[in-house]
This record gives structure tokens, sequence and C-alpha cells, in this order.
């Protein structure tokens, strides 16, 4: 790849805006193409309030109100509202409370973006060959390198245990994810409001959320695809902005995540994937928060509460690194005394996970870094196909179940990557796609065999037991730019823990021995 600025980059690796492991293939064949630029501005009314005391006060609103605003929802499990003013002082005001600990507001500026135009595929999809498994098992060379199909002679996983997605919606019709999702755990977050109707949250026409839950919870009944953990269960909280007519679509703001963790911890989720970048919004392409801006500092104060309230459940939460090829130890606009993070995978008590290929090499875009990654697993490398796969260049990357009617779907017509069984009577749609939004699926998986196997457990000690059992990984020679960034990374520390993959490669055999 060209040396290229940090957005277009980000446009190139992640198909539709904020969702950060949705990447593609990069090469000159690429999935889509933007027309034009940020075309449009208007200020927010939205904010997070954090209160002392970590619950909401019997006057909160009475506190909001004094400050020129209402509050629009309560996050009782987390200690904090979702508020709404037209006021310029609002924050300001409502800082100086007594009682108050953090006020952000969830969107500084929207960047509208004028919408991106699909080319036309015109291969037909593949059809599968005959092999072990079910009948795409051959295409998952992601499976294999965690040793899945060997952790399922032991156990599939428990369907009391509850794997929940911050997405873009999951389809509930797909023949691999039929009866894998629990309806009453699930809901949307858009705007930071709960909305429990399926019409809503069990409609993926992005494809993104669909995707993750493949790969964690893919039944294994004979058709298409098997996941790391086929016999759990799934709850999606959509969070991705999905409406194709607002500028924002694809992106994913604090209050709706904020509003995913409280909901999460209300379900008794047990693991809690995150497969997202949040956005502060000051540009089209901006998921960095920096101590030095009063309103993104405040917006790290407040998701790190929720996600140490999460923790304090037993609730883990696993997330991508990213897909900018940036070291997240090392983001631009960190100085002396200034500390920038990426949201949520920064933070404590936050498993972060970086993606590899079939070589188990760093995937060309992502991201890395000491206290971002904590270990790495399959998000696949067009760059390296998979040897054993020769009908498709795309098959490097990871097949997973997606609705036919899908963004996603659609896209991977252009680069050879959509897949069809039809060996069951109805075509069930799958598809291939690199990110760490993938790769932060694989670990979800395995920490649900954990839990299945030996019980819930905090975040620190999964951890210790996903660390135990990874596969070391030793760094590769530096500098090492195999997308040809121009900004090449250098791997630093020993094979058993490292800034390219952590204590390793998860495995789910050695997890559930």
């Amino acid at each position: 790849m060209p040396n290229v600025p940090r957005t277009l980059f980000a446009a190139a690796a992640l198909v539709w805006f904020s969702m950060v492991g949705c990447g593609v293939d990069t090469s000159d064949d690429a999935t889509t193409e933007a027309r034009g630029a940020v075309s449009s501005t208007s200020a927010s009314q939205s904010f997070l309030v954090l209160f002392s005391g970590g619950a909401i006060p019997a006057n909160a609103d009475a506190l909001v109100a004094a400050a020129g605003g209402t509050i629009a929802a309560r996050y009782v499990n987390v200690g904090a509202v979702l508020a709404r003013s037209a006021s310029a002082s609002f924050a300001s005001s409502l800082r100086a409370s007594s009682g108050i600990d953090a006020v952000g507001a969830v969107n500084a500026v929207h960047s509208a973006i004028s919408p991106l135009m699909l080319k036309t595929g015109h291969r037909p999809p593949h059809n599968p060959a005959p092999g072990p498994g079910d009948p795409l098992s051959f295409r998952q060379w992601d499976m294999d390198q965690i040793h899945a199909p060997q952790a399922h002679k032991i156990s599939t996983g428990s369907k009391s245990v509850l794997v929940g997605f911050l997405d873009s919606g999951v389809d509930v019709t797909h023949p691999d994810l039929v009866g894998q999702v629990n309806a009453s755990a699930s809901a949307s977050c858009l705007g930071g409001i709960v909305n429990t109707s399926p019409a809503i949250w069990a409609n993926d026409i992005i494809g993104h959320g669909t995707f993750g839950a493949g790969i964690v919870a893919a039944a294994k009944n004979g058709i298409g695809t098997v996941g790391v953990a086929p016999g759990v269960k799934v709850s999606m909280v959509k969070v991705a902005i999905d409406d194709v007519n607002d500028p924002n679509f694809g992106l994913v703001f604090s209050d709706a995540v904020v509003c995913g963790i409280d909901w999460a911890i209300a379900h008794n989720v047990d693991i809690l994937n995150a497969s997202l970048t949040i956005d502060p919004f000051t540009a089209p392409i901006d998921d960095i928060f920096c101590s030095d801006q009063p309103d993104r500092a405040a917006i790290v104060q407040i998701v790190r509460t929720a996600i140490l309230k999460a923790a304090s459940k037993k609730l883990t939460v696993v997330a991508a690194t990213g897909n900018f090829f940036d070291d997240l130890a090392n983001l631009p606009g960190s100085a002396p005394g200034v500390q920038c993070k990426v949201l949520p995978v920064s933070l404590p008590k936050v498993i972060g996970v970086s993606a590899v290929g079939y070589t188990q090499k760093l995937s060309f875009y992502s991201d890395y870094g000491f206290g971002g990654v904590d270990l790495t697993a399959p998000g696949g490398d067009s760059l390296i196909p998979d040897p054993l796969v020769t009908d498709t260049t795309a098959s490097g990357q990871i097949l997973s179940t997606i609705p036919a009617g899908s963004l996603f779907y659609q896209g991977a017509a252009d680069y050879d990557g959509q897949v069809q069984d039809c060996s069951s009577g109805t075509c069930a749609t799958y598809a291939y796609i690199q990110g760490t939004s993938e790769s932060a699926p694989h670990v979800a998986g395995v920490a649900a065999l954990l839990i299945s196997r030996f019980g819930k457990m905090t975040p620190d000690a999964l951890l210790v037991k996903l660390s135990l059992g990874a596969t070391p990984l030793a760094c590769p020679p530096s500098p090492y730019d195999p997308g040809q960034t121009g900004q090449p990374a250098t791997c630093k520390g020993p094979a058993f823990y490292n800034n390219f993959y952590g204590a390793g490669e998860v495995d789910a055999l050695a997890a559930v021995r």
C-alpha cells in the first residue's frame, strides 16, 4: 500500500467508517470508492454525565436542569445519564456542580460525509466443495489455526453462557444463527436510548454484527461454517448508526456504547465483544481521545467507569485494536503530560486483540502496541491467501455468516469474497472479510469456552487463563511494513509477551483442557 494519510488508510482498511474490524482487500480492486469530503457540520446537544459516588443521585434531574438540560436516559448500572441541552454553557456549568465527576459531549461535531458508492460485482458466489465438518469448514483456516475443531471434542460451549456484541445488528434468520441469539437480552442503543424492538436490533443492513456473531456461535448443524463456541448464545446490542441517510452512517458514539455496557450488565452477559472504536467526532474518521481536550477526557473517564462496573460483575470486554497499523502506545497527539487513547481497547480490564493472518504474522493493517494488545487471533490478511483454497484470492481473509442483502456481502463481490452454501436446499450466504473486528470474536469465543468449562471469572483471571494457553509468537524482523505504508512498525519483546501479539495467539484447545 502506498504512503497515504491516516484518514484514507482508514477508509481502505475499514470498508465503512468506524466499525474497526471491517478491513477488506486494499488492492486496486477495492470494494468502495468515496465521492466528496466533509460537506457540513452541526453542533451537538447530547452529553454523558457521570455522578460522584458511583450511582445516579435522587437530585439528578435538578442538577441537570440547573445547568440548562434534561435527562434523556439513565444508566443505573454505570451511575451515569444521557442529558440533552441547547445551552452552550451546559457542560461547564454542570462540571462546576457538586456531585458531578465528569461531563462529556457525545459528539462535539457531526462530520457529514458523502455516501460511498458500491461497485457492481460480476463473479458468481463460490459454492462449497466436499470436506469434513460443516460444508464450509474447509475454508475456515482460522478455526484450524486456533484448534477450535479439536476443542469441540471436549466442549462446544454452554447455552447458559452469553456472549454480547456491541455492533450493527444480527440476522437471526441466517441458517447458521437460527436459535443462537437470545432475543430477550438483545436491544438497540442507538442514540443512547434502549429500544428492544427486533425490527431494529435484528436488522443488520451493514452485515458487520452478523459476521462477528457467526465467528463466535455459528451452529454445528451441517450448514455453512462452525463458530468457535457453537454451543453458547449471543446477545446483540446495536450501536452502529445504520440509517443510510444519516451523515454518520456506520459510526459509533459513546452514548450508545455506555448504554450497551449498562444493558449488558443488567442482562448478565458474560463476555462483551467490541469490534469497534468510539468516535469523538471532530474529523471524518477520528477515534483518538487525548487528555488535553475536556470533552474527550470526560468520555474516557465515563467509558472507563462503565467498563470497571462491568468488570465488578465479572463481565469481560474483548476489544479490537483497530486497523490503522498504528502503535497504540504512541498515538498521534501524544505529548509530555498528554495521554491519548483509542476506546475501548486502551482502557483497563479490556482484553485487546490484534490480528494475524494465515502465517501467524501481524496483519498488514492491524494496530499494535503495549497497553493495547493482550492477545492476538486470526483476523485475516489478503496479502497471504490460504494455499489450500485456490478458487479465490480472498481465501486469506476470514469467512463467516452475513446477510445476503447487507452492504458487506454486496461489497465482497468485488474481491471475489462471496460464498454460498446451498447444500441444505436454501442458499446461506457468507463472505470473506478481514480486520481486527474479526480477530476479537475469536478471543471472545475462546473466552466463552473457558467460562463454559470453569465458570464465570473476573477479567483479570480470564486473561491469565487465556494467556497461559496462548501460542507464543516471536517478533518478525523489523522494520515491519507488509502493507508498504511507509511508516514501518518495530516489534518489541520476547515471544511470550510483545507489542505485536501480547501473550500470543489464542488457542481454544489449550483453554478447554
